[in-house]
């Protein structure tokens, strides 16, 4: 172990992980830790290995020069966060302990390999080394988005084709006007092409209304090809995602998939329609404006057209910059989006642990990291249209010197010098137009090749393509479930062995209780059964068929789940009870599984009962009203499997013991097989079996629940008694017991068997009330709130 001394309150222990290093396992004691981290010698030694961090003692009595950022990973980090700090004027004091101990957790559990591409994909770093490759690509793919709408977008140019040739035939008449003018003496008529100037300008006014218009359908045509684009690229990506396995969210993150479905889809769409429109409508003006030019004066052509390769050198050169820089600009937009996200998510946490000074500096981190990345951008740009411009106005000064000269000569009239350098300036800024249109391009480019990595990204586990549907032997009853020889680690840390070779099997109709030490893995079997991943070896086999060879979607709508923090959908009350079914029920049945599930009473207190709106992920609901809607949105599909992730967890003991009822009566119905995930002995003594999984992934212990807790010696005593045992009672001794006024061991048990033996009594008094059809969930609660509240059943008057 190194302990690194920051203050008297606080230690920094780092292990390391490699164990021959033998010179690692020593105090070092320097003050202050930046002369200790600038040593060379210890450079060399520790900034070459990954280390396991934890905070100890109080984080508050950190010193002043040493900040913890997001994450305290190795040695190396401390160094360039102790620089950062230092250098970057951020205030050193407040330190956000919230995240020590998230990171100091996250990295107890990380792969001890300094290879980060064993970390699991990173997306930021796919989409900058796609954004270094040619955009020809992506920039043709964005070409072929609009290829069903190519009605719209050919009305759309043809109306520019119009706008633009009105437009660009006002410099020849300017030219014309003035040499008519010039030549015409005051006496007589003037008339330009056969007509007199009233109805010459008359004609010239009603091309130019033509023109406008054209221009507004251009416009509208061109908005409405942009809005359908961006609604069908967004209905593409949210159909891909949703489709994706687990281990796609174990590497995006939930603000990053939001930023890229908004920010990024509208940046595509303009690019690839008002920003081609502008393009289009750039080179149809430079082209006819540089074919006017060569016919008005070839000479003065000539010399403009030695001064194009400048422009398009520069073009090439900082497309390729701004590309790179629109891709990074789209990145650090999301991660913006995805910290704000965690903290409106998590306003409640910042505001009980007053962090909100600390999220509103972690924000402003972000923004920051944007306003680098546009600061930057506006230098690339600011170069570019410099260049842009520069060249275009000694082109300009060039062409207008030598111009003259020619009309000195009399090899040009003032006219056709007027609608020469009128040319030049509409080629001039058709050219500009086409610098920006390659610009603006890159940026779309940029934005697709973060939408396009999420469209190609292949679906590990497909929910239907080339899967045989899954249908259970028994329609109305339970699923047979076996586990054989399965390992399994999850995808982004491989190192981490889950399972190793877990073999068990549940009978149909059972119900089993699934216990073992946290974070070995008993949530994680409900994700494979519901083959959210597939396993790293062996093969999960419900009713004699393998999971991985089954239609997922068929497969998940027989079964049922609930977890420990069910997540409600925004809408009413009804709709997240029936959520996902494939048929509509009637309010018979939904009422009757909300009374099953004991939230039919609550419900009818709300103004709208079932139509009551809950807001996002159920915000107006407890904890314990979400549980019981999640257990009846799970009962009401009528599953084969039903998983229990600690189901109850926020239940009173009053609502669990109503539910654990519920359970009863399915176990005796034989109607499905229960899984239970639990740490409550509630939950556990419930089950009929119990499997108890190991430290090492691997089952080791199986039974029945009172052979297994009547065995002192057994893992699942192991277990219980060290989830009851706390440091203060180990010193306990009857007679310190009985000094305290506490129970002694004898009455204890006295006290138990008159708790078992009240148990009994009301369980018997609610058979008699079904017996006699008089149940009804009044009746229920108050017997199982005179049991766990006193201990003895009270009479019911019926």
């Amino acid at each position: 172990m190194i302990k690194v001394p920051l203050s008297a309150a606080t230690i920094l222990r780092l292990q390391a992980r490699s164990s021959s290093r033998s010179a690692m396992h020593r105090a070092i004691r320097v003050s202050p830790v930046q002369a200790w981290l600038s040593h060379p010698t210890q450079q060399r030694r520790l900034l070459s290995h990954t280390c396991n961090t934890e905070m100890a003692a109080n984080v508050r009595g950190m010193p002043p020069h040493i900040r913890t950022t997001q994450q305290l990973t190795p040695l190396h980090s401390i160094a360039c966060t102790t620089y950062n700090t230092s250098h970057n004027n951020i205030h050193p004091g407040r330190i956000r302990s919230a995240s020590v101990h998230s990171s100091a957790r996250r990295l107890s559990s990380a792969p001890a390999s300094n290879d980060s591409s064993q970390e699991g994909p990173n997306p930021s770093a796919k989409s900058k080394e796609k954004a270094r490759e040619s955009g020809s690509k992506d920039i043709w793919r964005l070409l072929m988005l609009i290829k069903s709408d190519w009605k719209l977008l050919s009305a759309a140019l043809g109306l520019l084709t119009v706008s633009c040739s009105i437009g660009m035939a006002i410099p020849k008449i300017i030219g014309i006007v003035l040499d008519a003018l010039r030549n015409a003496a005051p006496e007589d008529q003037i008339t330009i092409m056969s007509l007199p100037l009233p109805q010459f300008f008359s004609g010239i006014a009603v091309a130019l209304l033509v023109g406008c218009l054209a221009n507004y359908g251009r416009v509208v045509l061109l908005r409405i090809l942009s809005e359908r684009l961006v609604a069908r690229l967004r209905s593409n990506i949210i159909k891909r995602v949703l489709h994706q396995d687990a281990e796609f969210y174990d590497t995006y993150k939930v603000g990053d998939l939001i930023s890229r479905l908004g920010s990024d889809a509208y940046v595509v769409s303009r690019s690839i329609t008002q920003k081609i429109s502008d393009g289009i409508k750039a080179l149809f003006v430079g082209s006819v404006g540089l074919g006017m030019m060569v016919s008005l004066s070839p000479q003065l052509s000539g010399v403009l057209v030695l001064l194009a390769p400048p422009i398009l050198l520069a073009a090439k050169f900082f497309g390729k910059k701004i590309r790179l820089n629109s891709t990074q600009l789209q990145e650090a937009t999301a991660n913006m989006t995805r910290v704000s996200e965690e903290q409106f998510n998590g306003i409640k946490t910042i505001q009980g642990f007053v962090a909100e000074q600390n999220e509103v500096q972690k924000y402003n981190g972000a923004i920051r990291r944007i306003f680098n990345v546009g600061k930057d951008a506006a230098f690339i740009n600011g170069k570019f249209f410099t260049s842009a411009s520069l060249i275009g106005d000694l082109s300009f000064l060039i062409v207008l010197s030598y111009g003259s000269y020619l009309v000195l000569q009399n090899q040009l009239s003032i006219g056709d010098l007027t609608a020469y350098m009128l040319y030049t300036e509409y080629t001039g800024n058709a050219v500009f137009g086409l610098s920006t249109f390659y610009s603006e391009l890159m940026q779309g480019a940029g934005a697709a090749t973060r939408l396009f990595e999420l469209t190609d990204k292949p679906v590990k586990i497909p929910s239907t393509i080339g899967k045989q549907r899954f249908f259970p032997l028994r329609e109305n009853g339970g699923c047979e479930v076996e586990f054989k020889g399965v390992s399994f680690a999850y995808p982004t840390r491989p190192q981490n062995q889950i399972f190793n070779k877990l073999n068990f099997k549940i009978e149909a109709g059972s119900n089993v209780c699934i216990v073992g030490p946290s974070g070995r893995g008993k949530s994680t079997i409900a994700l494979l059964l519901l083959h959210y991943y597939n396993p790293t070896t062996g093969e999960i086999v419900i009713d004699g068929q393998r999971i991985t060879d089954l239609n997922t979607k068929s497969l998940r709508r027989k079964i049922g789940i609930v977890q420990q923090e069910p997540t409600l959908m925004s809408g009413t009350i009804r709709d997240n009870i029936t959520y996902g079914l494939t048929y509509t029920p009637s309010k018979e049945e939904i009422r009757s599984v909300a009374k099953q599930c004991f939230c039919h009473n609550f419900i009818c207190k709300f103004p709208d009962e079932y139509d009551t709106v809950i807001g996002p992920h159920g915000a107006s609901l407890s904890g314990g009203q979400k549980q019981r809607i999640a257990i009846a949105r799970a009962l009401i599909k009528k599953p084969n499997i039903l998983i229990l992730d600690e189901a109850t967890s926020a239940l009173d003991v009053e609502s669990e013991g109503a539910i654990n009822y519920t359970f009863g009566q399915i176990m005796k119905s034989k109607s499905m097989t229960i899984i239970s995930i639990a740490h409550r002995l509630s939950t556990i003594r419930r089950s009929e079996n119990i499997i108890v999984l190991g430290n090492d992934g691997s089952v080791v212990e199986m039974g029945k629940f009172k052979d297994l807790f009547a065995d002192p010696e057994s893992e699942l005593s192991k277990l219980l008694s060290e989830k009851s045992d706390r440091p203060e009672k180990a010193a306990e001794t009857p007679e310190s017991r009985a000094n305290t006024g506490a129970p002694t061991d004898e009455s204890s048990s006295v006290a138990d068997q008159q708790a078992e033996e009240a148990v009994e009594a009301a369980q018997e008094e609610l058979n008699d009330m079904i017996e006699n059809n008089i149940m009804d969930e009044n009746a229920i609660e108050e017997v199982v709130k005179d049991v766990t509240s006193e201990g003895k059943p009270v009479k019911l008057i019926r």
